[in-house]
């Protein structure tokens, strides 16, 4: 496996989501939940990613969207487009992920169960989402049915 897991600290830091449709609308759901400063850039963007909270701008991406940018999610069904995304984000120090595409992806956002303060995560390295998937759900009901550890 090529990634490290790891646990950011996120308070007051910028994520950019390039893309509106339902693999962006999938990724401000989740992270909204951690307390990133969420930003949507899309020539469409879905209505619920709209209601959401998240500043969103209707529009082509453009290079000074970068500013200032932890992390970037490139999410358009379009593979070349977001090859050039990563492209330019890595250039500029900054790491990518893009949804069901491990070639592209610096980083791999794993499958949570969160019961308070305790997280579990589940990664396969972007090999076998489904897989992840299974095991954070069998985690989280073996949790949801026995005592934790004092």
């Amino acid at each position: 496996m090529n990634y490290v897991p790891i646990t950011l600290k996120v308070e007051n830091k910028q994520l950019l989501i390039l893309g509106g449709g339902k693999a962006a609308l999938e990724k401000v759901q989740m992270l909204q939940r951690f307390g990133f400063t969420v930003t949507v850039i899309g020539e469409e963007i879905d209505e619920e990613i709209l209601q959401s909270g998240c500043t969103c701008h209707l529009r082509p991406f453009r290079s000074e969207d970068f500013e200032d940018v932890l992390l970037v999610y490139a999410c358009f069904a379009d593979r070349e487009v977001n090859r050039a995304i990563k492209e330019e984000a890595n250039a500029r120090g900054i790491l990518v992920n893009t949804p069901d595409d491990p070639e592209l992806c610096d980083f791999i956002t794993p499958a949570l169960f969160i019961d308070g303060p305790m997280m579990v995560a589940v990664s396969s390295g972007g090999t076998d989402v489904r897989k992840a998937v299974a095991w954070r759900n069998r985690i989280k009901t073996y949790f949801s049915s026995h005592d934790p550890i004092s």
